[in-house]
C-alpha cells in the first residue's frame, strides 16, 4: 500500500501523519490479512470479512482484563465513529497498539524459558480466578472439546487428532489397543459431557506460544495475537497449557513406565503453579483427571509424537499408552 492510502485509513482514527511503516502479510488460506506497523506505535490490520465488530469488542474487553491482572496487551483503538472496524475497498480494517517488546521466540537462548513459563501459568490462574463466568464470548477457544472452535468442522480438534492416532494404530496392526483407546476417550468425554456446562469458564487468549509471549528483563511482560481467543472451561485450559511433551531423545532413553511417571509428575508440578492463583471448586476437582486424560491421548503435539514413536519403538509406545488408559 502507498503511504497516502494508509494515511486515508488512519485519518478515520484521528491520526493525521506518520513517518515510517512496514508491511507483513499473514494471509491464512482465503482469509486475507495484512499488518502494517506504523512508527513503532500502531498496527493497522487489514482483513477479509472474518473479523467482526462484535469479535473486536470481545477481544478489547479481554485485553483490558489481562492488563488489570498485570499482563500487558495491545489496546484496540476506536474510530471517529466509535466503532473499531472501518472499510478499505473490499476489506475491513482496525487499529491496534504496537507493543515494542521482544517475544520469547526472538530472545530464545537469551531468556530463562522455565521462569517465564511459570509466570505465564500464574497469569492463567489469576485471570481465571478474577474473571470466571464474566461476560463470556460466543466464540470458543482452540482448546475446546465438545463445543467447537471456529476452525473445527463437525468434531473438535482433539477428537480429530485422536482419530488420526487410532487409525495409525489399526494400520500398524494394533486394533485391540486402538479400540481400547477409543473407549477410554469416550468414557472420559461422557463424564465431561454430564457436567461441563456447570464448570467455571473464562475468556482466554488461547494461543500461548513463544511467538505471542512478550518478555522484558527475563520476565513475562505481556501477550499479543488474540485471533484464537475465546471462551474456555478453566480446567480444560489448565490441562492443555500444562501439557508435557516427550522428546525423541527421552523416548529412546527411558522405559515406558519412567516416561509415564515423568509426564504425570511434571504436569502435577505445572498445575500446582496455576493453583497458587486459582481455587478449584469441588466439581472441578472431580472432573479434572478426565480433562487431563483427553489431553494426554489427543492434544496435537502428543499425537504427533506418538505417531513418530510408533515408528521408533512400537512396543514401548504401546506400553506407555496402556499406562495412560489404565489410569
Amino acid at each position: 500500500m502507498t503511504k497516502q492510502e494508509i494515511l486515508e485509513i488512519l485519518e478515520k482514527y484521528n491520526i493525521t501523519s506518520f513517518y515510517t511503516y512496514k508491511e507483513l502479510e499473514t494471509t491464512n488460506g482465503t482469509d486475507y490479512r495484512l499488518n502494517i506497523f506504523i512508527d513503532n506505535a500502531y498496527v493497522l490490520r487489514i482483513n477479509g470479512s472474518s473479523i467482526t465488530e462484535t469479535r473486536l469488542e470481545s477481544i478489547s474487553r479481554l485485553c483490558e482484563r489481562y492488563r488489570k491482572i498485570g499482563v500487558l496487551t495491545p489496546r484496540i483503538y476506536p474510530s471517529k465513529e466509535g466503532t473499531y472496524l472501518t472499510k478499505y475497498n473490499s476489506y475491513v480494517c482496525y487499529l491496534s497498539e504496537y507493543l515494542d517488546y521482544k517475544t520469547e521466540e526472538e530472545l530464545d537462548n537469551a531468556c530463562d524459558h522455565n521462569l517465564i513459563q511459570k509466570e505465564v501459568w500464574r497469569s492463567i490462574g489469576r485471570l481465571s480466578q478474577a474473571y470466571s463466568n464474566v461476560d463470556l464470548s460466543d466464540v470458543y477457544s482452540m482448546w475446546s472439546i465438545i463445543d467447537l472452535a471456529p476452525l473445527d468442522i463437525e468434531i473438535d480438534e482433539k477428537q480429530e487428532n485422536l482419530n488420526t492416532f487410532v487409525s495409525a494404530l489399526k494400520t500398524s496392526g494394533e486394533t485391540e489397543l486402538a479400540n481400547q483407546l477409543s473407549l477410554f476417550n469416550e468414557k472420559n468425554r461422557e463424564a465431561i459431557k454430564k457436567v461441563y456446562k456447570q464448570l467455571p469458564r473464562c475468556v482466554i487468549q488461547g494461543d500461548l506460544n513463544w511467538t505471542n509471549i512478550l518478555v522484558e528483563d527475563n520476565h513475562f511482560k505481556g501477550l499479543i495475537d488474540f485471533n484464537m481467543s475465546g471462551t474456555e472451561v478453566n480446567i480444560n485450559h489448565f490441562c492443555a497449557e500444562t501439557n508435557v511433551e516427550i522428546s525423541i531423545e527421552e523416548f529412546k532413553k527411558y522405559s515406558a513406565l519412567e516416561l509415564y511417571k515423568m509426564v504425570i509428575e511434571e504436569q502435577d508440578k505445572n498445575l500446582a503453579v496455576i493453583f497458587e492463583e486459582y481455587l478449584m471448586s469441588d466439581l472441578e476437582k472431580e472432573i479434572l483427571e478426565n480433562y487431563r486424560n483427553i489431553v494426554l491421548i489427543s492434544q496435537y503435539p502428543n499425537v504427533m509424537e506418538y505417531l513418530e514413536f510408533l515408528k521408533v519403538d512400537r512396543s514401548k509406545l504401546i506400553e506407555f499408552i496402556r499406562y495412560i488408559i489404565q489410569r
